[in-house]
């Protein structure tokens, strides 16, 4: 199935690039601080706090500690005890004279008012008989603790974060990272091949289709103002070519471009691919974002942009099944592509909006490719001209 249509018309819009960055990183920073606040000391303690306050264990201490009585507890009754011995002959004659005896109730009273004169049961006395003892109990200080947390401007974000992007964060929470790189160093990581891999191990070479304009060289494909740059340059020079009729030939090109895959390192079946990517204004230059196995097909179409037209689809053996839609795209801006691959669906998305969306038919494990080309004659002036890709990201749902 081959479907057409106008972007406008697909679409109502396509968000700013510029706005649609901002919104992502906006995301991804609050989601950073959300989880970073959530590890941290003090949302940890507001944690534990809260699920004390908020238990049975709470109600049970503060039940216990207001329920202490002063009069016919035990230190009430040391009270009265002391001040019915106090009427003791004997001790009546020690508080007058000093004088001491072998009585039993004297030395009862001794130890006694020493008990009743120290801090220790004096505090005791006094705390039983404050009505509002309670607000001294450990209970009471991890309560008004708890409530001094809630206030926080650490749990009150925690909290809006939360709320704000409650949807958001699930979906983020959803997905764990597999493939990252960011094009910052001298050379491309070890997972890259500058190689068309799709028959390689016949001809020991890359290779295009004879009915494309240009050959293929490691050379194009560079890394440059922490971007990777695929090269579309004027040549004058020999490669190799697929003919349906002759097989592999060597034929003369005009132009030279590059392809850089993950085919023998990093492979794919069903997450999330998402890319930042830029393309000049050329007619008849192509620039394209593939998931490839060695073989012609499977294959998926995540972005294929050439002649202010964006081809997306799924290619088998049995057919292919693509949409193409009108788009101009701005060479100075970079785009935001997301390509969500599950069992059932496959989902495109420019700048956010999706474009595309077809029931998936591809169950096999998928390379990253991406490439630059020409189908068509192309005035050297215009020449060279890079196909820019600031990075490239790729999700596995989490089991």
């Amino acid at each position: 199935m081959n479907v057409f249509s106008d972007i406008s018309l697909a679409l109502g819009y396509l968000p700013s690039s510029r706005r649609y960055e901002k919104q992502s990183r906006q995301l991804n920073d609050s989601y950073a601080l959300f989880h970073n606040i959530a590890a941290g000391e003090v949302f940890q303690r507001y944690l534990a706090l809260d699920s004390y306050i908020n238990s049975s264990n709470y109600r049970t201490d503060i039940k216990r500690v207001k329920s202490l009585k002063y009069k016919g507890g035990p230190e009430h009754l040391q009270w009265q005890h002391y001040k019915e011995l106090k009427k003791n002959k004997a001790v009546k004659k020690y508080l007058k004279k000093g004088e001491e005896s072998e009585s039993p109730l004297l030395q009862e009273f001794i130890a006694l008012d020493k008990l009743v004169r120290s801090d220790a049961y004096q505090q005791r006395t006094a705390y039983l008989k404050d009505k509002n003892r309670y607000k001294e109990s450990q209970a009471y200080l991890q309560l008004l603790e708890y409530q001094r947390l809630k206030k926080s401007k650490t749990v009150k974000q925690y909290f809006y974060l939360q709320n704000k992007y409650k949807a958001e964060f699930h979906e983020l929470d959803t997905w764990k990272l597999l493939f990252s790189d960011e094009f910052e160093g001298l050379q491309l990581s070890q997972y890259w091949s500058t190689q068309q891999e799709v028959g390689l191990g016949t001809i020991h070479t890359s290779y295009v289709q004879n009915s494309e304009y240009h050959k293929l060289a490691a050379e194009n494909v560079i890394l440059a103002e922490n971007k990777l740059k695929i090269a579309l340059n004027p040549v004058e020079e020999e490669g190799m070519a697929w003919d349906e009729k002759f097989g592999f030939i060597s034929r003369d090109f005009n132009y030279s471009a590059g392809v850089v895959n993950t085919a023998n390192l990093f492979q794919i079946r069903y997450g999330k691919i998402e890319a930042k990517i830029r393309v000049p204004k050329v007619k008849n230059a192509y620039y394209a974002f593939w998931l490839n196995t060695n073989a012609p097909t499977p294959a998926i179409s995540l972005f294929n942009y050439c002649n202010n037209c964006l081809v997306t689809g799924i290619y088998q053996a049995a057919g292919i099944d693509e949409s193409r839609r009108r788009l101009r795209l701005n060479s100075n801006e970079f785009y935001f592509v997301e390509v969500r691959w599950n069992k059932k669906m496959i989902t495109w998305k420019l700048n956010g909006k999706e474009i595309c969306r077809k029931a998936n038919t591809v169950n096999v494990p998928l390379f990253l490719q991406l490439t630059a080309g020409a189908v068509g004659e192309i005035p050297t002036q215009q020449l060279p001209q890079h196909f820019d890709i600031d990075w490239i990201k790729v999700h596995a749902r989490k089991v």
